[in-house]
Order: C-alpha cells, then structure tokens, then sequence
C-alpha cells in the first residue's frame, strides 16, 4: 500500500500513523471467534472512526468477503467512488426523505427505521424501477431509532408486502453489551424472539444481526448470521480481560518546536494555572485543541519523548502544547512526541486518555481533527 506521506507533504509536525497489518490482525482474531457461516459487517462510520474511511475499507474487503457499515450517504458514496465492490448498509435512517433517490439508484442498503420510512422507499423506488435491499432496525432499548419491539412483527410483515422492497436484514442494537448483562439480557430476549416468530412463520430472512463488538467477545450466542464489528477493529476492547489479543492501529504523533529554561515560580500558558516550582526545560510541541488534544489534558496528561512519560504542563492551546522536559537531559528541538501510542518500552494508551477527559476512546479517536494528516503503514 502506498503511504499517505509518499502523496502529499506534512509541513506541520502533527500526524497520525494508521498500521494496516494491525488491522489485518484484529479482523483475523475477530474472525476465528465466529463460525464460517457469521458474515461479518465492518462498521466503518465516522471516518472509520477517525482512522481513514476509504484506506481503511480498502484493507478490510481485500482481506475478506465481507461488508461495511456508514452512518450517511455521503459515506457511502465516497467508498462508491473509489471503486468499493463491497454492500453498503447504512446503518442511520436516511432524512430528508427527497435523498432517497440517490441512495436507491447507487444501489446502497438501507436501514428501514419506522413504516414512513418503507413507504417513502417503495414509492420512490416504483419511480425508479429499483429493487431496494434493506435492513429492518428494531429498538429493543436504545431508545434511539427503530420500531419498538411489541411493534416489531407487525412492521416486518408489513415490508414483506411492499414489491420493491427486499429485505435482507433485521437487526438491533445493544444499549450497554459491555458492562450491563441484565439489560443485554433482556434485549436478546426480545431480539431473539422475534427472529423465532419469523422463522415459525416461514419468514426467512439472510441476515440477523444484533452483536457489536462487546457482545462478539463476551456474548457468542448472539453473533446469529451477522456481526457489527466496530471498535475492536481498530484495536480497543470495549471489555476487560478480552479473548484475543488486539493490537492499536493507531499512533499519533508530534514533534518539539521550541525549547526555552524558565526560573522558578513562572507561570505557564493562558491564565497561569501551572506554576513552575524548581528551574524548569519547557518543549513547545506543534499539537493543541484545534488537533482534537483535548484540553481537559491540561496540567494532567502525559505524553511520551525520548522513551520516558513527560508533563503536559499549563493549558492546552489551540495549536500547541507545553510539556515539562526539565528531567531529559539531551532533549532536543525536533524530537519525536508521542501522544498515542508506543515509544522504545512506553506506551500511552487511548483508554488511559480517554480516562483522564471521563469519556471513551471512541470520543478520543473521532475528536482527532480532519486537519492531521494520516499515514497508512501497509
């Protein structure tokens, strides 16, 4: 594969390096935790979040049949585009309605939310003279889209009559898979009787899918015919003491710019809220919170130069950011800084980030502003 760094010049020493072999080990070990009939739908939205939409899909349908899940149109015209033979599903309810056409004449799989939305399908799809492959969404708790689960039934039968509408799929989504059992509990119950209901009825259906990536691993009886890898796939476990081993395909990285030595009692960035104590090596570093380095890091977080964890130190500013190098004895304007990832034997974690901000790696990966160029590493 060739690296995004042979296209294009970085002149800003902030970039984010996307490891495809990384990649191509978290879908093996994800795959050797299904049966060979699980089909597997990579969820790819939100930019695969924050990791490169199209190279990721690329490596993804070149290592397997499988396909990729988007949460706009947008998305998944980008992957038309550049030649993605894979299906399409998104996974989001299409709104306004008038954009319809465009998804049903690219061919793009729709997900089928509520019985306005089948209408608005089939009636454009007449006028089209389109067969229209979609997914049925059911809510058996999110509470985010979908039919309710007591209506379920009733509104699969109902997209069975309408001629332009072939569905290939029904499928919910897990409120809390990695943490709450009893709630997960009680939507399998109600996902899976559903899918019972059907079947009794002679309803066949290709495609049932329910397992994210914390069900995939904690839960095997829920992987039915489909599985939704997300998070996994890009090397974070939504569980502790995981089955595999998955390995972070993401690095990011930044550079010093800037080294100064300031007496004791300085303050340091906007509104002084880091004093210096002793006779303190300031780095400048060219990443701030314009790069998505959140400054709920200010004055807490950490980052890796020259192998050893160092300070941030003062708040975080839109383009840079102070670290405190007073104990790197050869540090020098120029080195490498590690804000995500490995450096000789340390490493900083997105889960240890996204402690220190209270939020998710999720939050962390797709906050890394659109500005940082990545660097696929095949």
């Amino acid at each position: 594969m060739k690296t995004l760094s042979q296209r294009i010049e970085i002149y800003r020493p902030t970039w984010v390096e996307i490891n495809h072999r990384h990649l191509q080990h978290n879908l093996s070990k994800l795959r050797q935790q299904l049966s060979s009939k699980v089909k597997i739908l990579a969820v790819v939205k939100a930019n695969a979040y924050g990791h490169g939409l199209v190279e990721v899909s690329k490596t993804l349908t070149r290592l397997e049949n499988l396909y990729l899940g988007v949460t706009s149109l947008e998305e998944a015209i980008q992957l038309q585009e550049v030649k993605i033979q894979a299906p399409i599903l998104i996974l989001g309810n299409i709104f306004p309605f008038s954009n319809l056409a465009e998804a049903i004449q690219r061919k793009i799989r729709l997900t089928v939310a509520s019985r306005e939305a089948a209408l608005q399908i089939d009636r454009i799809a007449k006028k089209l003279n389109q067969k229209v492959y979609c997914h049925a969404k059911i809510d058996t708790g999110m509470n985010r889209i979908g039919v309710r689960s007591q209506n379920s039934f009733e509104f699969i039968q109902r997209i069975l009559e309408y001629p332009t509408l072939k569905l290939e799929g029904v499928y919910t989504h897990f409120a809390d898979s990695a943490e709450n059992r009893e709630f997960t509990r009680k939507q399998w119950k109600l996902f899976s009787q559903l899918i019972f209901d059907l079947k009794k009825q002679g309803v066949s259906i290709p495609y049932s899918h329910c397992a994210n990536s914390s069900a995939l691993l904690k839960y095997p009886h829920t992987h039915l015919t489909m599985v939704r890898p997300g998070i996994s796939l890009y090397g974070v476990s939504p569980i502790p003491r995981p089955p595999i081993s998955l390995k972070p395909i993401l690095s990011w990285k930044s550079k010093i710019i800037f080294l100064k030595v300031v007496p004791s009692k300085t303050p340091v960035s906007y509104a002084g809220t880091f004093v210096t104590r002793r006779r303190t090596k300031i780095a400048t570093a060219a990443f701030g919170y314009a790069d998505g380095f959140r400054r709920d890091l200010s004055n807490q977080g950490e980052v890796l130069v020259r192998g050893k964890r160092v300070p941030v130190i003062g708040r975080v500013t839109m383009d840079m950011t102070m670290l405190d190098v007073t104990d790197l004895e050869e540090v020098r304007v120029g080195d490498e800084v590690v804000i995500l990832g490995s450096q000789e034997k340390m490493s900083i974690s997105v889960q240890e980030v996204a402690n220190l901000c209270q939020t998710s790696p999720y939050e962390i990966f797709c906050g890394i502003s659109a500005r940082v160029p990545r660097i696929h590493l095949s």
